[in-house]
């Protein structure tokens, strides 16, 4: 049997205790499995020096045009939390793609075996990689933030590139020299049960209002807040906070943490509202980093580095 990955997916409901019904960090983690292939295709890159604009839905989600095989454009979910790309059904069986195994999905509620299909080409403007395995999935919960939506952009597609996310332009700009700014270092390899997970972007990072040192976690621009999880009951996750401003109850509920500060670097962010989730997670990172608390954010694949709020 193959590696297993990760791949988690955001599922946004009404929130059940913000009164505004803004949208948190609610999620369904995927582990993935490929069964009997081998665990990435003999992807190709070409990238070009160019500005991609993007609509932004939510504050938060960034969904980008994108050619398939040649076709489209279509509206992809571009989702640095996602360890592989996703497309839907419907796109699937329009652009007659072939199949070329078996991937078992479990998440927190259930197990299910979705197909593999082979992707020839896929381009955001200029910027396209050749020969990329995608799973097949109806991605109901995610069309639902995001109607529309044809498919998701994974990290086997986005470690290729290199690009600026401007959320107050709302434009990718592929390509060109590394800003000015704190070069943080990102992890692309984690850990679940003890095996390894990979197309990831663990940042190391300090929540001020908790005195446990420092966490990974998940750039995601798939995530509206950040959020830790419990890892057992003398984690940072687990220790009392002041400024509780909400919560549910039940096992399996969440609080939310108000005038939390995160250090990444050099980079301070102060007066954010925190998710803390009391629901047992296997996950292999601490939490989830949301890029859009970010004005801008540069990811350096080739590099191994973000530049956070450059030019600020």
């Amino acid at each position: 049997m193959q590696t297993a990955r990760l791949m988690p997916v955001r599922i946004c409901r009404p929130n059940r205790y913000r009164p505004s019904g803004r949208c948190g960090s609610a999620w369904l983690l995927f582990l993935l499995l490929l069964l009997g292939l081998p665990t990435t295709l003999a992807a190709q890159e070409k990238q070009s020096i160019e500005t991609v604009k993007f609509k932004l839905r939510d504050g938060y989600l960034i969904v980008v045009q994108t050619m398939v095989n040649g076709a489209g454009p279509f509206d992809f979910l571009l989702d640095t939390g996602a360890t592989h790309t996703v497309i839907d059904p419907a796109l699937a069986r329009e652009l007659r793609l072939p199949v070329i195994g078996q991937a078992s999905l479990t998440t927190v509620l259930d197990v299910r075996q979705d197909q593999l299909v082979r992707l020839k080409r896929v381009r955001v403007g200029g910027s396209e990689a050749s020969e990329l395995g995608a799973v097949i999935d109806r991605l109901d919960q995610v069309k639902l933030k995001a109607p529309g939506i044809r498919g998701v952009l994974g990290e086997d597609y986005l470690s290729n590139f290199d690009f600026l996310i401007d959320y107050r332009q709302r434009t990718l700009n592929f390509g060109g020299d590394s800003p000015a700014g704190d070069r943080c270092r990102f992890e692309t390899i984690g850990r679940y049960h003890g095996e390894p997970t990979t197309n990831r972007l663990l940042i190391e990072a300090e929540i001020i209002d908790v005195s446990a040192g420092k966490v990974q976690l998940q750039l995601d621009t798939g995530a509206r807040m950040p959020e830790l999880f419990p890892v057992r009951p003398e984690s940072s996750s687990s220790l009392p906070w002041a400024g509780s401003i909400a919560f549910t109850s039940g096992p399996n509920g969440t609080a939310i943490h108000s005038h939390t500060g995160i250090k990444i670097g050099t980079t301070t962010l102060n007066d954010l509202d925190l998710v803390k989730s009391r629901r047992g997670v296997a996950f292999d990172a601490a939490g989830l980093l949301p890029a859009a608390i970010f004005h801008r954010i540069y990811i350096s694949h080739s590099g191994g580095f973000v530049v956070l709020n450059p030019g600020d």
